[in-house]
């Protein structure tokens, strides 16, 4: 139960309204949220009011008014009782059960407002209108927040509320009205404003009260105001509130830097993690090559020696057995060395990537290096025209890129140009999110972008099959040369994949040419089908948007060209705007393949 104290009066000329000051606590246990127009709260948000309500040092600890609605079934009775003065006395409160309205008036000559008090005894009592995050973080007293701080003490903290009285039989629709008014009739003060309000100030002595990413990101905000960043539009300083962003930008750089965070801090810890584990196996290839390597020269000694001990070697039994052990010492060397040094590249890699990480995790607490990477992105925004410059998301995608990896940096400007993300240049300074959603949707495309590699060839051709063995040397190659990056592309050639399943040929076609990052297309041949896996892939990229991730291949002296007609209408003039590789012989062929790969996958 709780006794709700204030004063009473009709304003608006229809409104009865209670104005007072009472516990939180209290208010918290006598409503509830509506479930028809109030969102969900949002845990960190609640967690926030708490450590806000909880710092007894605050000196600007502070709640807004809480809006509640008490609704009455007769509620036209009220107002007739009422009548055509505003003020509410005891006789008219009888229509509301738990409301006295005390014969005290204010001594104010203009309004009759009076003393009044509402006892209600359960959160089904009242409805919260406003308010409703505030009130639901007391709702719960099994919440992790409240093992450190104590409810009863925070819960006893005054706070002003209203409790308007509604009319139950449209109660859902007239707070949803008043819930609106409050939250979106006003003119939300711009993120710019308040941080030039917090800097110029000076307001807040503690800047972490505001939050952990605040003093990183006023020091970068001074360090930007300062500087000439005109190539980068969020940056700019115009000494106008109504056209700077650069304050809200760096804001936004370090809350994503400092999001991201524990994300680069799991990958660290999972590449030292996976290094240690490879290098105790690297240690045991090792020896095991080694002691084959000792058993290999020792067999060899064992067969010289029986050939110099025996004129009838090559009858005698033990001599086959001592060749046969040979035979499959070097069988078993030949593959403890490939396991061996494929431990290798996989140490080098996650030493590269833990390296990465910690080098990502002291870059974001220093100033000096999040502002360097920005003075590097001028080069990437002067090749851009004006109005294909981002947002702020994109800006902060690229800081974050930039000072973690510069090969998924290039391949995200790459990304986004292709899918027209640059272009995307209002203002989206209200959006906390919305660079973090662009890395998600980003990273999943890149990683699933990474291996398979779709080769489109006529079968059973034997020009055909040597162009596909030198697309094999040319990928082989690739991956060695980037080993440090692990892309570890994987050809797929549908007559060899396919599966004695219920899946058709031309499904199982359709689906790997979906999933794959790139389609190999050989046109040497003029094969039917490999237009037709052409086509399906462009209409694929037409529909989302995108450029076709192709590379065509044309050889110019084919085996298919007798009658020597002109290439562009040999390969079909639909496909001369596409870029094509086209080769005289095969070790043009795999050098040029592996730059075409370089510049797709951005390495």
């Amino acid at each position: 139960m709780a006794k709700l104290e204030g004063i009473i009066y009709k304003t608006f000329d229809h409104y009865v309204v209670l104005r007072g000051f009472a516990p939180i606590k209290d208010l918290a246990e006598i409503s509830h949220k509506p479930d028809s127009y109030q969102r969900p709260a949002i845990t960190s948000h609640k967690d926030d009011i708490i450590r806000f309500l909880g710092d007894n040092n605050n000196e600007y600890r502070y709640f807004p008014e809480i809006t509640l609605a008490c609704r009455v079934n007769n509620y036209e009775e009220l107002i007739r009782s009422i009548g055509g003065a505003n003020d509410v006395d005891w006789e008219d409160a009888k229509v509301v059960p738990g409301l006295k309205v005390l014969c005290q008036k204010l001594p104010i000559t203009s309004y009759r407002a009076r003393h009044a008090h509402l006892v209600k005894h359960n959160n089904n009592d009242l409805v919260r209108v406003d308010g409703n995050h505030r009130l639901e973080s007391f709702d719960n007293e099994d919440d992790e927040i409240w093992l450190e701080y104590n409810i009863k003490e925070i819960g006893k903290l005054i706070v002003p509320f209203t409790v308007i009285f509604s009319n139950a039989d449209v109660a859902d629709k007239f707070e949803a009205g008043i819930f609106h008014n409050i939250n979106f009739k006003q003119e939300p003060l711009r993120l710019e404003a308040s941080l030039r309000i917090i800097i110029d100030v000076d307001a807040f002595e503690d800047k972490e009260k505001l939050g952990n990413e605040y003093p990183l990101a006023i020091q970068l905000i001074k360090h930007i105001e300062n500087a000439d960043f005109r190539s980068i539009p969020w940056l700019r300083n115009h000494n106008s509130i109504e056209r700077d962003y650069y304050r809200t930008s760096c804001l936004r750089i370090i809350q994503l830097l400092q999001k991201q965070e524990n994300v680069i801090l799991k990958k660290k810890e999972e590449a030292e993690k996976l290094y240690k584990n490879s290098n105790s196996e690297y240690k045991e290839k090792e020896n095991s090559t080694k002691s084959t390597d000792e058993e290999i020269v020792s067999l060899q000694n064992s067969l010289r020696q029986q050939e110099i001990e025996y004129p009838d070697f090559r009858f005698r039994s033990e001599y086959r057995e001592t060749k046969d052990k040979l035979k499959n010492a070097k069988n078993r060397y030949t593959i403890i060395v490939r396991e061996r040094d494929e431990l290798k590249h996989s140490l080098h890699y996650y030493n590269y990537v833990a390296t990465k990480c910690t080098n990502y995790l002291q870059k974001i607490k220093d100033v000096n290096s999040i502002e360097n990477v920005i003075y590097k992105l001028q080069s990437v925004y002067n090749e851009f025209d004006e109005l294909q410059r981002g947002n702020i998301a994109f800006l902060c995608a690229m800081v974050y890129y930039a000072l973690l990896d510069e090969t998924q940096l290039n391949a995200f400007i790459k990304w986004a140009q292709m899918n027209g993300i640059n272009q995307i240049v209002s203002p989206d300074d209200l959006s906390v999110d919305s660079s973090s959603n662009l890395i998600d949707m980003f990273e999943q495309i890149y990683q699933s972008k990474k291996n398979e590699v779709f080769v489109s060839m006529q079968f059973g051709d034997s020009q055909s099959e040597l162009i596909y063995e030198k697309i094999i040397r040319a990928i082989e190659f690739f991956n060695q040369k980037h080993s440090d990056i692990r892309l570890n592309l994987h050809p797929i050639r549908i007559d060899r994949t396919i599966e004695q399943n219920t899946y058709s040929i031309q499904d199982k076609i359709l689906d790997a040419i979906q999933s794959c990052s790139l389609i190999i297309a050989d046109l040497s041949s003029h094969n039917i089908n490999v237009y037709h896996e052409i086509g399906y892939a462009m209409g694929i990229a037409k529909s989302n948007r995108m450029i076709p991730n192709m590379i065509l291949l044309y050889k110019e002296d084919t085996d298919h060209n007798k009658d020597k007609t002109d290439v562009d209408k040999f390969v079909g003039f639909n496909l001369r705007n596409l870029s094509q590789l086209r080769f005289k012989d095969y070790d043009q062929l795999v050098e040029g393949l592996v730059k075409r790969l370089e510049k797709h996958y951005g390495v």
